[in-house]
């Protein structure tokens, strides 16, 4: 089974940055027939590959995310706040979902500290190899070789 060429792996890439075969195509500067392309097992392995790389490091972020706000403190950002001169540059602000300054009183508030809990112990844990919008692709991609378009 012979490599993909450069041009056919930045079509695969942009296939999946748009969902749309002619654009990857064009963008990827191949004057081929898109859809003949995505009846090549090699391009849907290429594809998937991708895609799954993709996938965990969605999930990889969002995993990280979760936890920076289930452990995530405002009282950093509080302090910041309440000095005037606000001289602390590396304030970290990723917890606070509100900030309300009301004459001399400052209002922060935070993300919700037990959702974040319960998505890392229960949503991210129930189907972690599966971005639908991927699996759609790999399922069109699939379908039309099966439907023998471009043969």
């Amino acid at each position: 089974m012979s490599q993909l060429n450069k041009k056919e792996k930045a079509f695969c890439r942009r296939y999946l940055e748009t969902g749309n075969p002619e654009r990857a195509a064009r963008l990827a500067g191949i004057k081929k027939d898109p859809y003949e392309l995505l009846t090549c097992e090699r391009v849907q392995n290429e594809i998937k590959r991708c895609g799954e790389a993709i996938n965990k490091t969605a999930l990889h972020i969002a995993r990280y995310a979760l936890i920076r706000l289930a452990a995530g403190s405002v009282f950093d950002a509080a302090g910041v706040l309440s000095d005037e001169k606000g001289e602390k540059s590396d304030t970290d602000f990723f917890s606070v979902s509100e900030i309300k300054r009301k004459g001399e009183s400052i209002e922060l508030r935070s993300f919700d500290k037990f959702k974040a809990i319960e998505c890392l112990t229960r949503g991210l844990s129930e189907n972690e190899s599966s971005v639908p919008f991927y699996d759609a692709l790999i399922a069109g991609a699939e379908k039309l070789n099966e439907s023998g378009y471009g043969d």
